[in-house]
């Protein structure tokens, strides 16, 4: 058996912790983690999530970093209500994405992008 886990590890570029944490602070309305590792320079943000899964945010200077949506793996949550959560994330200041799939798309800040699909 093969199947795809509930754990995302992204990359990010270390002026952009606040606003990252801001952001998963305001869409989930709870504080996130901040957690070290050895062998990593910098401490990492866990981005725990209450249906499940955990997203972790390694800060490296090399990391990707632009104003636009990022042409790369888009990210999904799920939600009961997708249209509540998209607009908590654009009253937080995130930018919308628009896409032809469906119009629940947003970007946080460094380019990452994210789709919230219902859950169910």
């Amino acid at each position: 058996m093969v199947a795809l886990g509930s754990n995302v590890h992204i990359f990010a570029q270390p002026h952009r912790r606040e606003e990252l944490a801001q952001c998963f602070e305001t869409l989930l309305g709870g504080p996130v983690r901040t957690v070290g590792f050895p062998g990593i320079d910098l401490p990492m943000i866990i981005v725990s999530f209450p249906g499940g899964g955990h997203l972790s945010i390694e800060f490296r200077d090399d990391a990707p970093d632009d104003e636009q949506p990022r042409l790369g793996a888009r990210l999904e949550l799920r939600a009961t209500d997708p249209a509540a959560l998209l607009q908590t994330a654009l009253d937080a200041g995130l930018t919308q994405v628009r896409h032809p799939g469906h119009p629940y798309y947003f970007m946080i800040p460094g380019g990452q992008v994210f789709t919230i699909a219902p859950a169910g």
